[in-house]
């Protein structure tokens, strides 16, 4: 179980199953800071098997309430850091939630999905998550689909935060309908995401110039995440996302004019979707962008950019930088020349190409951090570094 290395977790539910019980047993729900009903786990059902009910019985830790108490927004907002999860059986582009009986199945309704979700928001540091496998019918069919036609919309777009499925995370709270068709296609399935991107630029969710490269090279490379602090302050290096194009604008314009000329070669003064979507819309294999981001999950502030771009005649990758200012001199640069590297070997490519001012000492510690040896050579008064991945340092 993968909540089984947490702590004192506490429990608020429709449902009693068997996988609490064998938390409770681990000691991993004590229900001690829950804010409410502590030491209590609550419940108005429960489902599992006999040793469940066994486990229920005449439990003086366990208790259960009506419907009207237990699926209450403002119960639910009472408790300390509350999280819902919720499964749902269809998502559309823009978030819509269907969660309804299926066809032939007139015993169940909406459920109480929604009375959580909207506690839980209201609840001081808590949060709703969605979960959603992206395939039906044995991976024959996607579960995010253009819009829920026919199917009743259970939880509106509005109330919605966290989605989570199998090819990863988004929060599309406070997002435009553009941002949260490209949030939804990037965790479809990839046999889908070309499909569903086609079908957002005719329904007009997106412009029909929008492309989405990684659903076509690659896989999000999970393993290059990491959160470090710095300063008393939390950052997540990550591989970028077709979702943080915004942020990544956000991030050129708030960069030092020398900066960007480092960074660029030339003085921009305006970073339009053009300039920003080969890094947002990322080929994980020959264009790998890797973002330093700070701040809550989803509405977090890129403060460092480092990106390859394969040429494939050499099978070489060029490499650029860009950091903010406030957190240069931190080793930000550093961390994102590692993941850099890291990804690149693990693509196969043979190292890394860079050109820059011969003054740029930022960029030529970069290639020196690296556990290779680095060339450098003059190039029409620009330094050009050069590494290969098979000259390792002794």
């Amino acid at each position: 179980m993968t909540l089984s290395d947490k702590n004192d977790l506490g429990i608020h539910t429709q449902f009693m199953t068997n996988e609490m019980m064998h938390l409770f047993a681990r000691g991993v729900i004590t229900n001690r800071r829950k804010g409410l009903n502590n030491g209590k786990m609550v419940a108005s059902s429960a489902i599992g098997s006999p040793n469940l009910y066994e486990f229920i019985n005449d439990n003086p830790a366990i208790e259960f309430h009506p419907s009207d108490v237990v699926n209450s927004p403002a119960v639910i907002a009472a408790h300390n850091k509350m999280v819902s999860l919720s499964v749902a059986m269809a998502m559309d582009l823009t978030g819509q939630v269907a969660a309804d009986a299926l066809e032939l199945n007139n015993f169940s309704g909406v459920t109480g999905m929604l009375d959580f979700i909207r506690g839980a928001f209201q609840s001081e540091g808590g949060r709703s998550i969605i979960m959603l496998p992206a395939t039906a019918v044995g991976g024959e069919k996607s579960r995010i689909v253009p819009v829920l036609g026919d199917t009743a919309v259970v939880v509106p777009r509005a109330d919605v935060h966290y989605v989570a499925t199998e090819f990863g995370v988004v929060n599309l709270f406070g997002k435009s309908l553009q941002e949260r068709a490209m949030a939804m296609i990037s965790i479809a399935h990839p046999d889908f995401r070309d499909e569903l991107l086609h079908q957002a630029k005719r329904l007009n969710l997106i412009g029909a110039e929008r492309k989405m490269k990684g659903s076509l090279h690659g896989v999000y490379p999970l393993h290059l995440e990491e959160t470090l602090e710095i300063e008393g302050q939390a950052i997540t290096i990550r591989p970028a996302k077709p979702v943080d194009e915004r942020r990544i604008q956000e991030h050129f314009y708030t960069l030092d004019k020398d900066d960007i000329v480092s960074r660029f070669f030339h003085e921009k003064t305006s970073f339009v979707s053009d300039d920003v979507g080969a890094i947002s819309q990322v080929d994980y294999i020959k264009n790998l962008t890797i973002l330093a981001v700070v701040g809550e999950f989803g509405f977090g502030k890129v403060v460092g950019i480092g990106e390859y771009l394969l040429d494939p005649s050499c099978n070489l990758a060029e490499v650029a930088f860009s950091v903010s200012g406030a957190w240069q001199g931190k080793g930000l640069g550093k961390r994102l020349m590692k993941k850099l590297f890291e990804g690149a070997r693990d693509n196969g490519i043979a190292g890394f190409t860079a050109y820059t001012a011969p003054d740029n000492q930022g960029m030529i510690s970069l290639f020196n951090s690296l556990p290779v040896h680095v060339f450098t050579a003059m190039e029409d008064s620009m330094a050009a570094l050069s590494c290969r991945f098979d000259d390792m340092k002794k």
